[in-house]
């Protein structure tokens, strides 16, 4: 048996020594673009999530929100009837949402069908059978803004986010027609990108909702289904950029043989081309390219989802200049993107009896790890900063923070078992955690210089200025060198407390704080700062 166990640890640590070295070198200065966020979608089965007992609830949201530390949540305007009741399930969870993460966290709206009533079909949902000309705005003589009743669906949508905001969910960016390029059997509205004898146009519907609610939310869009095929740049060519304060589309369909298959998330190169294309023509211009929607379609979850995704978002951050991403299904039914929800017993879960509850349950899938391989380490306001790496079948992305304190890097192995050398001017590691696709997720590692990653692995290492920051697990730091402020934050760079030394120094020159046993980043006005004793 020891001959065993011996022979056993000799050969793993041979097969450690291995492991091909691979050099990662980060680039502090070279910021690019300023991040917007990170976040997921509450769209549909709303009702779901609050049908779960109260305790389960708590613990979904706990883990959606400050698991994840999600700083988008893009919702739907439900507000077609007019009944504000009806929204009463999106007041909760944004009323969970916001109570764990307040403004950190903002709203992000898309309209998914404008009020029957201005609609030639009369319905909320699209209906096969029907022409285009039936599933767009109505016609209307003498509008101000063209041929369709543009105005009337701009005061919807001023109608709306007042009646959203009194009920505390005041959005903070909306695009006004979800994939305004799709025809499809649940709630639509079709607009070309200008106005055609047959469907609205775009650039008319913006031109009138932007002068209905400047100054109360900003605007995304165009928000077509996806990129490939051209088709954001036949939008956004006809827009008003002026009346934009931001790009926003999906990805469906975008990928070189405009595969929607599962099969095509895997291959997230293929989204390099058109995704390219966009920054080359709407990037670095002020106004942040947000990605707000996308999944990988299918209805089982798969653990190589989870790179799939972290590669998908770290093209999209380099190649692609996003400043956010939104994943499509924070939560669904039972199975999700990145979290699954069951309410309980004798619930049909797709009206086939296919997915039959036995009991409340939330389930947590791998998309969730990838996603919070990214959000829970980095925050609004931080920089794309320059990253390389040597490495084989290795990507990787880096995020500065608005201060310079922090640096984080995300690593993406999609090879074999490599050793990541990091190479970080001005930073020291300070946090690291990692997930493989058959084996642990976001489990926490020993920071280093050095991390083995093991084959399909994300790892993202957090990096602390060691300039003017200090580290430590203590709750008590001195602060006798301190000049004007003093500044702690947590190490995703949310502020805790801030002071001066007349305000809160003990009499012994030590600055003493509530908090919990774990590290923190301090910042002073001062050149130095000592841990106490």
């Amino acid at each position: 048996m020891f001959r065993k166990i011996m022979t056993a640890a000799t050969a793993a640590l041979a097969s450690a020594s291995l492991a091909t070295a691979a050099n990662i070198t980060v680039d502090p200065s070279a910021t690019k673009q300023e991040v917007l966020g990170f976040g997921a979608a509450s769209v549909y089965y709303q009702s779901w999530i609050k049908n779960l007992p109260e305790d389960q609830q708590e613990a979904l949201f706990d883990t959606a929100f400050t698991g994840l530390n999600l700083s988008l949540l893009r919702i739907g305007n439900w507000y077609q009837d007019e009944d504000a009741s009806k929204l009463q399930d999106d007041i909760d969870i944004v009323t969970a949402a916001k109570a764990r993460l307040g403004d950190h966290m903002k709203i992000q709206m898309s309209s998914w069908s404008a009020p029957a009533s201005l609609k030639p079909s009369g319905s909320l949902n699209g209906q096969d059978g029907h022409s285009k000309s039936d599933k767009t705005l109505k016609k209307a003589n003498g509008d101000a803004y063209g041929a369709y009743a543009y105005t009337d669906f701009a005061n919807w949508w001023k109608k709306s986010i007042e009646a959203y905001a009194a009920a505390g969910i005041a959005p903070d960016y909306i695009s006004l027609q979800n994939e305004p390029d799709m025809e499809a059997t649940y709630e639509e509205t079709l607009f070309e990108p200008t106005e055609t004898s047959e469907v609205a146009g775009y650039k008319e519907a913006l031109n009138a909702v932007y002068d209905a609610v400047k100054g109360k939310t900003k605007i995304l869009g165009p928000e077509p289904l996806g990129i490939g095929y051209s088709n954001f740049e036949k939008y956004a060519k006809a827009l008003d950029n002026n009346k934009l304060d931001g790009y926003a589309y999906h990805l469906y369909h975008a990928g070189d043989n405009h595969d929607n298959s599962g099969d095509n998330y895997l291959k997230p190169e293929n989204f390099s081309k058109a995704m390219s294309a966009i920054a080359g023509s709407y990037g670095g211009k002020g106004k942040p390219i947000v990605m707000t929607e996308f999944c990988p379609m299918l209805d089982e979850p798969r653990e190589q989802d989870m790179l799939g995704l972290a590669h998908i978002m770290q093209i999209g951050f380099t190649e692609g200049q996003l400043s956010g991403y939104i994943a499509w299904q924070l939560f669904w039914g039972y199975h999700a993107q990145l979290i699954g929800v069951c309410p309980g017993a004798g619930w049909d879960l797709d009206g086939s009896g296919r997915y039959v509850c036995e009991a409340a349950e939330v389930k947590i899938f791998p998309e969730y790890h990838a996603m919070r391989h990214y959000s829970k380490f980095v925050n609004p306001g931080w920089s794309v900063v320059s990253s390389t790496t040597d490495g084989s079948n290795l990507y990787t992305v880096a995020f500065r923070s608005a201060d310079s304190d922090s640096l984080t890097v995300v690593a993406i192995n999609k090879g074999s078992a490599q050793n990541l050398v990091f190479s970080v001017n001005g930073y020291d590691p300070l946090y690291a955690v990692q997930s493989t696709e058959s084996g642990d997720k976001s489990k926490t590692i020993t920071a280093g210089t050095i991390i083995d990653a093991p084959a399909k692995s994300i790892t993202t290492v957090v990096f602390l200025s060691n300039t003017n920051a200090i580290k430590g697990s203590r709750t008590n730091f001195a602060a006798n060198d301190l000049n004007k402020e003093a500044k702690v934050f947590d190490l995703n760079g949310n502020l805790l407390w801030t002071g001066i030394k007349s305000e809160a120094l003990n009499a012994d020159g030590t600055l003493r704080l509530d908090l919990k046993k774990g590290m923190y980043i301090v910042r002073t006005q001062s050149s130095t700062i000592k841990a106490a004793k």
